[in-house]
């Protein structure tokens, strides 16, 4: 009998072990002085592909007010000078506000935007708010963005992929897929557009993001369908 009960503490002791080890292994690190590199290339459906390179670098942990509460909160910086500031509970990392380039002030979400959400295994599933930012079209004098915001649904679906990226060959990560819909009413000539949208996302740990896919498909051939080829070029 005590060999069963010791039987039974060990499974479940390990079982705690494994499905706190994932949130342990910090998929989207919150540390100072760290660089992500990043290629990125877009192809706006019917206009022509663009490339070029991003940088994120992280600066030092700052505390903030928000809602009466203090905060600890990871800037991110990105490479139009904007900051966006993560924060880190017990059930996931989120992503409490944006300063945009110029502005002193953050723009605090005001429903938590969760990046990650724990536990880290599959089947894991939580909701954000989203803007579709890729459909694009361009006028002689002026280029005409589809932009509309949205729910996006996201969950772990796999957490053990192994991905290859410039910066090298990754095991152990893992993968968060995202669905959406959305309409766009555009001017007398567009009309409403249905538009999709299907993201996938590729985290290492103790790295971060290292991939990622996203593809907005609307249901007109004026805008088509845009997607967007994100890989880690440089990490340090």
């Amino acid at each position: 009998m005590i060999n069963h009960i010791n039987k039974f503490f060990i499974l479940i002791s390990t079982f705690y072990f494994l499905s706190c080890s994932s949130e342990k292994q910090e998929y989207f690190p919150l540390n100072a002085g760290k660089v992500w590199n990043y290629d990125v290339t877009i192809n706006p459906g019917v206009e022509e592909k663009v490339k070029y390179k991003k940088t994120n670098f992280s600066l030092k942990k700052q505390k903030i007010l928000f809602k009466g509460e203090e905060f600890l909160m990871q800037p991110i910086v990105r490479e139009d000078n904007s900051i966006y500031y993560y924060s880190k509970n017990k059930n996931g990392v989120l992503r409490k506000g944006i300063q945009f380039n110029g502005n002193p002030n953050i723009k605090f979400e005001q429903d938590e935007k969760y990046v990650l959400k724990y536990p880290i295994k599959i089947g894991t599933e939580w909701n954000a708010q989203s803007k579709t930012y890729l459909i694009l079209r361009r006028y002689a004098y002026f280029d005409y963005r589809a932009t509309t915001n949205f729910d996006i649904k996201y969950k772990v679906s796999s957490i053990n992929e192994t991905v290859k990226v410039p910066a090298g060959r990754f095991k152990n990560c893992i993968k968060i897929s995202g669905n959406g819909n959305t309409t766009f009413i555009g001017d007398r000539e567009i009309g409403s557009i249905n538009i999709e949208i299907k993201t996938e996302d590729w985290y290492a740990p103790k790295i971060g993001l290292i991939k990622s896919i996203r593809l907005e498909k609307t249901d007109t051939e004026l805008f088509g369908t845009s997607k967007m080829v994100q890989v880690l070029d440089d990490y340090k």
